[in-house]
């Protein structure tokens, strides 16, 4: 759900980015990790030579429309699929032809409706990867900011920290029932950070919780992802309350209160 940004001349148009071709996956398992997530493997013989992925990277998935018991492949040069959302691909195994999916069950939209119901068996069309997060493992510490939705790109994240990180999580959820082990073999302080039902009042723990941490050293790598408008919030609280430089944070706005298929470029550089 996660990519890099492009780098432009100002002014210029952005060029458009080439489809990956639709590969036919279908669920082989569910798993409930929390209250409000799943974690659902994709398998199927259209995954072989599916690329690597590196930490944060994101896939886009195709869901059925009413009426349908699988999604229609998209065509090349036809238009894109209405019910199609990005995600960050836990882990991909490509020996086993799988891809693990971790989706946040909020009652909103053709993904979460799905992955409530999801069953082995049950087809989607899965596209990408794209580019990730590029981890900066020299450096001593990183600070990962996020909601339940970028929690699966916090997770990749970790994997790639080495042993000598050390890493501090804010982690914004429905509530406490959410809380589960995050794996890191870097040095590791997870806080979670329940927020409520209520989703206007995305990134407000965040912000109570960055405020109350000590000051945050110029060596320190950040990574922001959760509402947009929540990120841009924080982004703003960072540089100009806690004093981090621009250049410590990558922002990204994983979703948009009251808007449907937020896109999945959004860095905040606006903010």
């Amino acid at each position: 759900m996660t990519i890099a940004p492009v780098l432009s001349q100002p002014n210029s148009p952005a060029a458009p980015r080439a489809r990956r071709p639709p590969r036919r996956v279908t669920v082989s398992r569910v798993e409930v990790l929390s209250p409000a997530m799943r974690r659902i493997t994709l398998t199927g013989p259209e995954l072989e030579g599916f690329p690597p992925i590196g930490p944060a990277s994101y896939i886009k998935l195709i869901f059925p429309e009413p009426g349908q018991t699988e999604p229609s492949r998209p065509l090349p040069d036809g238009p894109r699929a209405v019910s199609m959302r990005t995600y960050t691909p836990l882990a991909i195994r490509p020996d086993a032809l799988e891809v693990d999916v971790d989706f946040v069950l909020h009652g909103e939209g053709p993904a979460s409706t799905w992955a409530a119901q999801a069953r082995v068996g049950q087809v989607l069309y899965l596209m990408g990867p794209g580019p990730g997060y590029p981890v900066d493992t020299s450096a001593p510490q990183h600070l990962l900011i996020a909601d339940d939705s970028a929690l699966p790109a916090v997770e990749t994240i970790l994997m790639a920290l080495p042993v000598s990180a050390s890493v501090q999580v804010l982690v914004e959820v429905i509530d406490a029932n959410e809380e589960r082990p995050l794996a890191a073999q870097a040095q590791l302080d997870v806080r979670w950070l329940p927020r409520g039902n209520d989703h206007r009042l995305a990134g407000q723990p965040l912000a109570t919780a960055l405020r109350a941490l000590p000051s945050i050293p110029a060596e320190t790598r950040i990574y922001l992802a959760c509402e947009a408008a929540a990120m841009r919030r924080l982004r703003t609280l960072l540089i100009d309350e806690l004093g981090v430089s621009r250049s410590q944070i990558v922002a990204r706005g994983y979703w948009k209160l009251d808007v449907v298929n937020h896109p999945d470029h959004d860095y905040g550089d606006d903010a």
